[in-house]
């Protein structure tokens, strides 16, 4: 990885191309960063970026450039001065013949070719591996994407129930089922209908006495939760609204995850309330998204893909001489597969999110980097390994026209923490970092594809080639109701009921700034108590904090 080069004048170069990539550069970090004014020497991190938000600026230049610019350039290079004279240097990898370059007429953020049918369109390869892993066991629950929230105040059900629909009718992932081939060597296809695929139902419960009410709720709300969803029929998206008092509700959302990601039900959440103020004033809605999911397909497999064969020998280079399974102590008791899942969170106190923050601005670092050799102090604790492997959760959304599409564009990428040689926190970090430049550079490539590459066995109950993972939320969460609309709500976090990974660390609430951030840890209880996850859980943060002190200049 190269050195941050924010302390000096970018290489020289002519008058013309510097001018012109400053002007591209500065618009791409103002509009992703939403600030009204950049200086050209103000620094990325101290503005609030992350690797997620280093990877929108670098969709953003690689539409702006016709070439790809990778989310490392903006990472390394993270003023707008530095980044364009980085940029004037540095070799076109778009140029014929270069490694990874798309195929000719193609470039990021353009598709090629016919128009596809906007009713019938094949799946991403992110949806094969869900669709693959639901043939399998069409009964499993960790594909059920779920949010929950206790509403108060006056929430009219009629209009809720017409915001939905009207959300549908913009984001054809709500109105879409999915096909099995009709022949031996066909794909599955998905088919979005004309009408609305969602499931919506009203409980009214305020005559019911209390005690017989709340075991309504809770019954109603884990039959819906633990319920599969059918992919050939639909719907894919059920919404439940249970009335527990005059003015106060549960509304209830599952969505399927072939059809949604994290990142979307913030989008699905904020359109919602929208359209709920536009029912309410009368105001009109403003049509479906020009940009659908169905482009962000054929955009994958007809331009993205030609950079997969370079990926796929890259990717399997770092991990064909992978370690065995990580040695986790287990203490084993019988749980049904379906039923293999709990969580723990603890939120991180204020002074852990400040330290982290400022790690970021000083250092250069993101919180993934930190977030990884923190964990990779934790695991080698408790595990006695030092090499590590980690199942990281990447958004896949590389364009700037799909930071507002609703589908399932998450991949899982793999870190690997050789610890081997690390003497001291500054080194863990700048191993981390390495391995976090790796893990967003290869997002796109499908994990399924590495699985087949590595040989790697496979099992429907769990994730192959790595048994934690580390996922970091990077995007805000979705605004809460304006109190205009006379209701508020607060967001109720349902445990996980099926997990498949062993253990799954998530840091969330980072595009909140620094309050409001949690450490939740995913779980089986099948392999490990609850007391002893909490434990590992506040260890973790304990050791955020040391690399953290670390790169400010603290004690390690």
């Amino acid at each position: 990885m190269t050195a941050m080069s924010q302390n000096g004048p970018p290489p020289t170069v002519d008058d013309g191309p510097t001018t012109a990539l400053l002007d591209i550069t500065s618009t791409a970090l103002r509009d992703v960063l939403d600030v009204a004014r950049l200086d050209r020497h103000a620094n990325f991190f101290s503005l609030g970026g992350n690797s997620l938000l280093a990877v929108r600026v670098a969709g953003r230049l690689s539409r702006a450039l016709g070439r790809r610019v990778p989310p490392t350039a903006v990472l390394d290079h993270p003023t707008a001065q530095a980044l364009a004279g980085h940029l004037a240097v540095v070799p076109d990898p778009a140029a014929p013949g270069a490694p990874g370059a798309p195929a000719p007429g193609d470039t990021p953020g353009t598709t090629t070719g016919s128009t596809a049918d906007a009713h019938r369109y094949p799946l991403s390869a992110a949806q094969r591996r869900v669709w693959l892993l639901h043939e399998v066991d069409p009964d499993r629950l960790d594909h059920l994407v779920t949010v929950s929230f206790e509403v108060t105040g006056s929430f009219d059900p009629i209009v809720a129930r017409t915001a939905w629909l009207r959300v549908a009718g913009r984001h054809e992932a709500l109105r879409t089922r999915f096909e099995a081939p009709d022949q031996d060597g066909a794909e599955p296809h998905q088919v979005v209908e004309h009408e609305s695929l969602t499931e919506w139902s009203f409980l009214d419960t305020v005559r019911l006495p209390e005690a017989v009410r709340s075991r309504v709720v809770e019954e109603r709300v884990r039959l819906l939760h633990r319920t599969p969803l059918p992919l050939r029929v639909g719907p894919l998206c059920r919404v439940a609204l249970l009335r527990t008092a005059p003015s106060r509700f549960r509304l209830e959302l599952v969505v399927h995850h072939i059809l949604c990601d994290g990142w979307s039900l913030t989008i699905l959440v904020a359109d919602f309330l929208a359209a709920y103020r536009r029912v309410t004033t009368g105001e009109p809605e403003p049509g479906p998204r020009p940009h659908r999911f169905a482009d962000h397909v054929r955009w994958e497999r007809e331009t993205e893909s030609s950079r997969w064969p370079g990926l796929a020998d890259r990717v399997a280079r770092r991990f064909e001489d992978r370690p065995e399974p990580l040695p986790l102590p287990v203490d084993p008791v019988p749980v049904d597969e379906h039923a293999d899942g709990d969580d723990v969170s603890v939120p991180l106190p204020g002074a852990l999110g400040a330290l982290v923050a400022r790690a970021g601005t000083e250092g250069g670092h993101t919180r993934l980097t930190l977030a990884l050799a923190a964990l990779a102090v934790l695991l080698r604790r408790v595990s006695g390994a030092d090499d590590l492997v980690v199942a990281v959760p990447v958004a896949g959304r590389v364009r700037a026209e799909d930071e507002g599409t609703v589908g399932l564009f998450v991949n899982t990428a793999l870190a690997r923490m050789r610890l081997d040689g690390v003497r001291d926190a500054h080194g863990l970090v700048a191993l981390a970092r390495k391995e976090v430049a790796e893990v967003l550079d290869c997002q796109t490539y499908p994990f399924d594809q590495l699985v087949s590459r590595l040989g790697a066995p496979r099992d429907g109950t769990r994730m192959p080639l790595a048994r934690v993972s580390l996922a970091v939320q990077d995007f805000a969460d979705a605004p809460p109701p304006d109190p205009a609309l006379g209701f508020r709500w607060a967001e109720r976090d349902p445990a996980e009921r099926q997990s498949k990974m062993d253990l799954a660390f998530s840091l969330t609430g980072g595009g909140n700034g620094i309050e409001g951030q949690a450490l939740t840890v995913t779980y089986r209880p099948s392999l490990f108590r609850r007391p002893t996850v909490l434990a590992w859980a506040e260890q973790y943060l304990l050791a955020l904090g040391h690399v953290a002190r670390a790169v400010t200049g603290g004690a390690s």
